[in-house]
């Protein structure tokens, strides 16, 4: 029985009323859990201030601390599911398939909004905007049955109910990332418990209160009523400033007092472009809930930017510069995307990854041959000592 046959899409809901009504039964008022759906607010307190030492070893496992990964793929494209298992299987984390949606295969009925009464109708238009929208919510979608069916098959009721912050993280089929990405993540772990204000031993690396942790993005704005941060100084990992592309606003990093080798974590309550993310169990029940009663349909990554904004318990932690991005492979430009229009005489001489210093897809062959591993920009200043990192 697979993932997306009608058996299992029916005990999933026959196993998710049975968690309703026992949740139901069982909760008393005087039961708590350990998230808190309230706006988080800062605080200087120093037991708050610093999350539990020595609890990033997960993000080293074959998940990278989370309990499962998926790659966004069309069935039609094999070749860069080809591409990305390689760059997994070399970085050490294994995934799960989610099958991507062309839009043509969304009928206007299901779609959330009252204005979409002319939705597109181009091939192009409806899968740039619906397409990848509903694809993205099946993500969503499949890893809340996904949970729920493991959890009520596996373990017992209580755990479920203790354990129901479980992450799952997505990757785009053409994403791209350092090859340092595992002590990126350690790092990246420490710094979301601090954000998510973990004080004690999380079950999760990355902190248990917090629904969307946006790992691969080309925009990503921190959120002006909470102003802590995670720094990250000389890290060699941190593109240079004219290196970095991004398509709208991200931290201006001099104006906030930190040189150009440095990377931040924060609350984030914007972003655009969706190369990687996370989210919780919690996280993505909210979304699906938030997308199906959005009142204007707009692509998957500006409204789940929408929703990190106008949602203040929808909890959006964010790194910059990014840890993934997009990748860019030499050959014929036309393969690059498939939801855009190229002229496929365009062929790109070099391959490349924006904001990505020692890209994996581009030292594949070094990974395999133990080769060294090569800079994407050998010019770029050679920095000394040691990475720092530190509370703001």
């Amino acid at each position: 029985m697979t993932i997306d046959s009608p058996r299992f899409l029916l005990l999933a809901f026959v196993v998710f009323g049975s968690f309703v009504f026992f949740f139901t039964r069982s909760q008393t008022p005087t039961q708590s859990f350990a998230h808190s759906d309230s706006p988080h607010t800062s605080t200087t307190s120093s037991t708050q201030r610093r999350p539990p030492l020595g609890s990033s070893a997960d993000v080293r496992n074959a998940t990278l601390g989370f309990e499962s990964v998926f790659v966004l793929n069309l069935p039609e494209r094999h070749d860069k599911l080809d591409a990305f298992s390689v760059a997994a299987s070399l970085t050490g984390f294994t995934h799960h398939v989610i099958q991507g949606i062309k839009g043509q295969d969304v009928v206007n009925k299901s779609l959330p909004s009252l204005e979409m009464a002319n939705p597109p109708k181009s091939e192009q238009g409806r899968n740039n905007i619906i397409g990848c929208w509903r694809a993205h919510l099946n993500f969503a979608q499949r890893w809340v049955l996904m949970r729920l069916v493991q959890a009520l098959s596996l373990i017992s009721m209580d755990r479920i109910v203790r354990e129901r912050i479980s992450t799952a993280l997505i990757l785009e089929d053409d994403s791209d990332w350092d090859v340092s990405f595992r002590d990126q993540l350690a790092d990246f772990a420490t710094g979301s418990r601090y954000i998510s204000g973990t004080t004690t031993k999380p079950r999760s690396p990355y902190g248990d209160d917090w629904d969307l942790l946006w790992l691969g993005h080309c925009s990503a704005q921190q959120d002006a009523s909470d102003q802590r941060r995670y720094v990250i100084e000389n890290d060699d990992t941190v593109p240079p400033v004219e290196r970095r592309k991004n398509f709208s606003l991200v931290p201006k990093l001099n104006e906030l007092g930190y040189d150009n080798s440095t990377r931040i974590v924060f609350r984030a309550n914007d972003g655009v472009c969706l190369y990687s993310y996370a989210l919780s169990f919690r996280g993505a029940q909210k979304v699906l809930r938030w997308q199906n009663n959005i009142d204007k349909l707009r692509p998957i990554d500006i409204s789940i930017g929408n929703q990190c904004k106008n949602d203040p318990k929808f909890k959006c932690i964010a790194v910059f510069p990014q840890l993934v991005d997009s990748h860019k492979p030499a050959g014929r430009q036309s393969r690059d995307s498939d939801i855009g229009t190229f002229d496929p005489n365009n062929i790109r001489a070099k391959g490349y990854t924006s904001n990505i210093v020692r890209s994996t897809r581009l030292n594949v062959e070094n990974l395999l041959s133990d080769g060294k591993i090569e800079d994407q920009w050998p010019d770029m200043p050679q920095l000394t000592g040691p990475r720092r990192t530190r509370f703001d």
